[in-house]
């Protein structure tokens, strides 16, 4: 099929061009959460683990599809040799069980990721419901695309004599399950970020970044209006329109499980919004001083005044630590893990997205200078 000229009637640019582009496009998204995780010093967690397995399903799927095109798939059936037939009808059907697994582990990877940032008991309940909700529906979809005929072998070859599900009904059902997880994992965040203490603006735009994921749901939407065309029709390897959006919806889907970790580009686009809170005072006596450059190498704050009223001691510096293991920059912690911060503090009232910052204190007193850490 290869060394032939290809029809001018075919749909393969459907298939290849989504490929292509996203094979360039979601590894930027997924490497800056990746490195994002590393500056931080946060590590990776189940979340990020379970998003990068569901990109290398993402690219199983389109290397399937690629594979499948390359022996006809995009192409009307009567102008493919049956042999060719069965074999791309075999790697559509193989590409079919590696969709359900990257979707529901992606919805999977954004529940982690919620754990992470809401301490919440009654959010955290939620999550475990959903999650478990998720990882159940994606053994049983899988379970079903792969035994969806019997024998097997009649999915792709429907001369076998056999019986199989209602490809329709299945499908119809799966599209179904997404969109309804999709807007139950946008709705979940949204009531804990808006009773954070972040300020106003870093709020919206948090909720913003999380209410982003409505492109995976506009996506599913769009395919499944594709749906019942493929799976009735009477030329299955030209029809490709469902296969294309399959290819939008799991990678869409990716990149914006991806997003909130992307503060650092976002800070560097809209500063006055997402700009991290860390220049604000917080639990001690001085303030910041905006005149000070700031130098990250040594992090001198300069407080506006020192308290020379309580114990003879006067504060001379304030200077955040430059290393204390995986806190070692002051920032808020919008996407680390709030468990561990919660251990290192008193703080009771815990209303999820929290910023901790560590300073060191050098306070001189009549007996002499001494440091202590707050």
């Amino acid at each position: 099929m290869a060394g032939e000229s290809l029809p001018l009637d075919n749909n393969i640019t459907d298939i290849i061009v989504p490929c292509i582009v996203f094979f360039v496009l979601t590894p930027l998204f997924l490497g800056i959460r990746i490195a994002s995780r590393m500056k931080t010093g946060s590590g990776l967690g189940w979340d990020d683990w379970t998003i990068m397995v569901s990109w290398v399903f993402a690219q199983v799927v389109s290397g399937l599809l690629i594979a499948a095109c390359m022996h006809g798939f995009g192409q009307h059936i009567y102008n493919i040799e049956a042999s060719e037939q069965l074999l791309t009808l075999k790697l559509y059907y193989i590409a079919q069980a590696f969709y359900k697994l990257t979707l529901n582990l992606t919805k999977a990877s954004i529940i982690l990721l919620y754990l992470r940032i809401f301490l919440q008991r009654w959010f955290k309940i939620s999550c475990y419901v959903l999650l478990s909700i998720i990882l159940s529906y994606m053994l049983a979809t899988t379970a079903s695309s792969i035994w969806q005929c019997t024998p097997i072998s009649r999915a792709w070859d429907k001369s076998i004599p056999g019986t199989c599900i209602s490809i329709t009904g299945n499908w119809y059902s799966n599209a179904s399950f997404s969109i309804a997880t999709d807007i139950l994992i946008l709705v979940l965040p949204m009531q804990p970020i808006y009773r954070s203490n972040l300020p106003p603006k870093q709020k919206w735009a948090l909720m913003t970044v999380f209410a982003l994921g409505i492109f995976v749901t506009i996506t599913s939407i769009l395919r499944m209006q594709t749906i019942d065309f493929s799976a009735t029709s009477s030329d299955p390897t030209y029809d490709v329109a469902s296969s294309t959006w399959t290819v939008i919806e799991e990678n869409v889907a990716i990149i914006c499980a991806c997003l909130p970790m992307c503060k650092g580009p976002l800070n560097r686009l809209f500063p006055s919004i997402f700009a991290s809170g860390s220049k604000r005072a917080s639990g001690v006596s001085g303030g910041y001083n905006p005149s000070q450059p700031s130098d990250n190498s040594s992090r001198q704050w300069a407080p506006m005044r020192g308290d020379n009223t309580m114990l003879s001691t006067r504060v001379t510096s304030v200077q955040s630590p430059r290393a204390i293991g995986r806190y070692s920059n002051s920032q808020e912690y919008m996407l680390d893990d709030t468990n561990s911060i919660t251990r290192m503090s008193d703080v009771e009232d815990v209303r999820g997205i929290r910023k901790v910052i560590h300073y060191e204190i050098t306070v001189q007193t009549s007996g002499g200078s001494k440091e202590m850490h707050v």
